[in-house]
């Protein structure tokens, strides 16, 4: 036995490499070890599939980019930036990830936009706000950082890269100073210019080209990585430096269960490659995970994707017992995280029939579809609706009654909704239209420090290896989103700063 190691993160295994490939056998790091392959020795680490063969070429470069996100685009641009040949190696064929189907919201503090919009905003009371909204159960350094930094970030995307912006800054989360940075006309406007920066500094995009196993040597440090291409070639990139950006894990149910089983069984819509394995490969060489169970979500109707205009505050909002249950125009996260802790996932919205004969072709398109798929369901009165849906009909007669009631004195007084959007529910028929929830990314992963290096449970770095984005969010957002546009803040904040960091790390 020649005593190296490859990491299949695929799978979790470790195999351990003999000379006779046939008679591997399957190791358990031990005390919290790291795995270790020489490079010498890699030909017989390539995952082994029926008709395969072992890997077929090496790939040398500085920096190797795992994954084409936000987050990975602009580390790898960062990184060629700084004089380094960079690859960035994405599974799918084009450059994808959440950040592509975004909103397109960025979260920051002082910055050009704010100033003329009027609205005076410093990084030190974005800091306060990140720590009163689960950040001080975190790295106060880290939290500090994205505070300081993500205003920064956005007057780079606006003012360098010409990315446009809406002038309106808005009011997200729990905030008291808008703060949202709004991408005109959504996210992948921003995706689409630091895509240009990369090409400009002459970035290597590989595609089809799927990340299997971290390749560390003797020394336990990370010298690359195992990849296999669309004709099914295992390539060897050989790096000074790696930056996994691949991802959240929304697409992988038995990772939701272990990490966040409170959303498991949740509908998701996040990029297709968001399936954890770029995650996992690190955890077997000993990263050190961070997350404590959260997600990121938005309410969601089966007609459509993302967030349907048919989920209207306007309308009077339900759970499967026939009870109002929220402020319909309250923050959609937290309502997010209430239902997806409903048995059903499901909450409903009734509407009456002036509802439905203001809605545009579009939406009535989709309601129309609704009624179709039996999700919506129509009925003399209200009560005969909930019958349909097998909701008990006297009590969403007597929630109706109650929020009519309600409506007519102009003040919620249950849940406080905005005056401006309590109208009437009275002109029949009635519909009732089941929603539910959606994920849109995972609030857990690798932990790093300020400079994006991936830290082992000591709080050591791994030698070579960082994480930007969704991968390793969990190390600034808690369990909870502080506000829309954070996330997608993370992504382009720590790929800026870790693209630079691991090419100038080459030179120290």
């Amino acid at each position: 036995m020649d005593g190296s190691y490859c990491v299949d993160g695929a799978k979790g295994e470790k195999q351990v490499l003999t000379k006779e490939t046939s008679r591997r056998k399957f190791i358990q790091v031990m005390g919290g070890g790291i795995a270790a392959i020489a490079f010498s020795g890699l030909s017989g680490c390539a995952p082994k599939q029926p008709g395969s063969t072992e890997v077929a070429r090496t790939i040398e470069c500085d920096v190797l980019v795992v994954g084409g996100g936000a987050a990975g685009v602009t580390a790898a641009g960062a990184a060629a930036g700084q004089g380094k040949k960079t690859i960035l190696i994405e599974k799918l064929n084009a450059l994808n990830g959440s950040s592509s189907l975004a909103l397109g919201t960025l979260y920051g503090a002082g910055t050009k936009l704010q100033q003329a919009a009027g609205i005076e905003d410093a990084p030190d009371k974005l800091l306060e706000y990140f720590l009163s909204r689960g950040g001080d159960k975190l790295d106060y350094e880290v939290q500090k950082f994205c505070a300081d930094h993500y205003g920064e970030t956005i007057d780079w995307l606006s003012e360098d890269l010409k990315v446009p912006f809406v002038e309106t800054v808005s009011l997200k989360g729990k905030d008291t100073v808008p703060r949202g940075h709004n991408l005109d006309p959504a996210a992948v406007v921003a995706l689409d210019a630091v895509t240009e920066l990369a090409k400009k500094n002459s970035v290597e995009f590989h595609f089809s080209t799927a990340a299997k196993s971290l390749v560390v040597n003797e020394s336990s440090t990370v010298e690359g990585i195992v990849a296999q291409n669309h004709e099914g070639e295992y390539i060897q990139y050989k790096a000074k430096k790696v930056i996994m950006a691949s991802g959240g894990f929304c697409r992988n149910a038995e990772m939701i269960k272990q990490y966040c089983p409170d959303y498991k069984g949740v509908y998701t819509e996040v990029g297709l490659g968001c399936t954890g394995e770029g995650l996992t490969m690190g955890l077997d060489i000993g990263a050190d995970y961070i997350g404590h169970g959260g997600t990121n979500g938005i309410l969601a109707c089966a007609v459509s994707a993302g967030q349907s205009k048919l989920i209207s505050t306007k309308a009077l909002w339900i759970d499967s017992s026939g009870n109002r249950f929220a402020n319909e125009g309250g923050q959609t996260h937290d309502i997010y995280y209430e239902v997806a802790h409903f048995p059903d996932q499901s909450f409903y919205a009734i509407y009456d029939q002036a509802m439905v004969d203001a809605l545009d072709e579009k939406l009535k398109h989709q309601f129309d579809l609704g009624l179709e798929m039996g999700i919506f369901a129509k009925g003399n009165t209200v009560a005969e609706a909930a019958k349909a849906l097998n909701i008990d009909g006297a009590i969403v007669e007597e929630s109706l009654s109650a929020y009519n009631a309600m409506v007519a004195t102009g003040t919620d007084n249950q849940f406080g909704k905005n005056s401006k959007l309590l109208v009437p529910i009275k002109e029949a028929p009635f519909y009732l239209l089941t929603l539910g929830v959606c994920t849109h990314g995972s609030f857990g992963g690798y932990r790093v420090n300020t400079d994006f290096q991936v830290l082992d449970p000591k709080g050591d770095p791994l030698p070579n290896l960082y994480a930007v984005g969704e991968v390793s969010c969990g190390t600034f957002i808690y369990d909870d989103y502080p506000s829309g546009g954070c996330g997608l803040n993370w992504s382009y904040t720590s790929g800026r700063f870790a693209g630079k960091n691991a090419a100038e790390a080459i030179e120290a």
